[in-house]
This record gives structure tokens, C-alpha cells and sequence, in this order.
């Protein structure tokens, strides 16, 4: 039934019980096994003087804390026995980047956290698992925290 499996993978305790349900079903379908990370770039803001003030994010440590998160996502899935076919850390808007993965492989299903670590773009645009829902090609499964393991 699944035969090339995309997990969007944030870090967040939602990617991880994503990433475990993914695990689990790539097992049973002998499927290949895809994690996508994107670092989300945000612009925090330092108060000087009464005026906020842009501070800008470095590249250089977006792309560090990116390959700690894929490394994570590695020893996840090598924890429940699977090994991961790719491990792909992107730039650009979250769900565009994950849908182009998937039509790239061939995707048969996106495996996403219900939520992630943007709560507030997510409220104010639209979380990037309904933008996963309403545009891929493929079925999308969002896992809640807590649904892995339970009988």
C-alpha cells in the first residue's frame, strides 16, 4: 500500500510521535522511509530604548541546529528499528518544501505532527499539517502526541 513514506520533522514532541507512527507503518509496508526538516528562519526582536529592533537569525547556526534535529530524527527511527532511506534538510516555506519533496519521491503518504514548533504563524496563516492536508497529491496522516503505542 505505501511504498515511499515523507516525514515532515521538526524536533517537536508532536514530529516525534509522527516519526514513530511513520516508523511503524514503513515497517509493516516494507516502505522507504523519508525525513524532511526545515528550519523555519524567524526574526526575533530585541527592545532598545523603547524601539524593537530586528535580530537577525545566522545562517550558520540555523544550519547547525537543523542537522542536530535530522540527527535526532536518525536516532528515533534507528531506536525503532528502521533506518531512514533519506534525510533531506531544506530551505523555504515548510510546506512547499515538504509537498516537493514528496512529488520528487513518489510519495504515497506524508506523515506529519498535528502540530509543531510555529504555533503562532500557524495561527495566523494556517499550520503547515493543513497546508500538507489540503494541497499534497498523496494521503497525509497527522499524529497527535500520545497516540503512539496505545493499544
Amino acid at each position: 500500500m505505501f511504498n515511499e513514506i515523507i516525514v515532515a520533522f521538526d524536533g517537536s514532541d508532536y514530529s516525534e510521535s509522527a516519526l514513530l507512527v511513520a516508523c511503524d507503518l514503513a515497517a509493516k509496508y516494507k516502505a522507504n522511509l523519508h525525513v524532511v526538516h526545515v528550519p523555519e528562519l524567524y526574526q526575533p526582536t530585541a527592545g532598545i530604548a523603547g524601539t524593537a529592533v530586528g535580530v537577525l537569525s545566522q545562517e550558520d547556526a540555523l544550519q547547525q541546529a537543523g542537522e542536530v534535529t535530522i540527527k535526532r530524527a536518525e536516532t528515533l527511527a534507528k531506536e525503532a528499528g528502521q533506518s531512514l532511506s533519506s534525510t533531506l534538510l531544506l530551505a523555504g516555506p515548510t510546506a512547499q518544501a515538504i509537498l516537493e519533496v514528496a512529488h520528487t519521491k513518489g510519495a504515497d503518504l506524508i506523515v506529519s505532527g498535528r502540530r509543531g514548533l510555529s504555533n503562532l504563524k500557524g495561527m495566523l496563516i494556517g499550520s503547515v499539517s493543513q497546508q500538507l492536508a489540503s494541497d499534497a497529491d498523496c494521503a497525509v496522516l497527522t499524529v497527535k502526541v500520545g497516540n503512539v503505542g496505545q493499544q
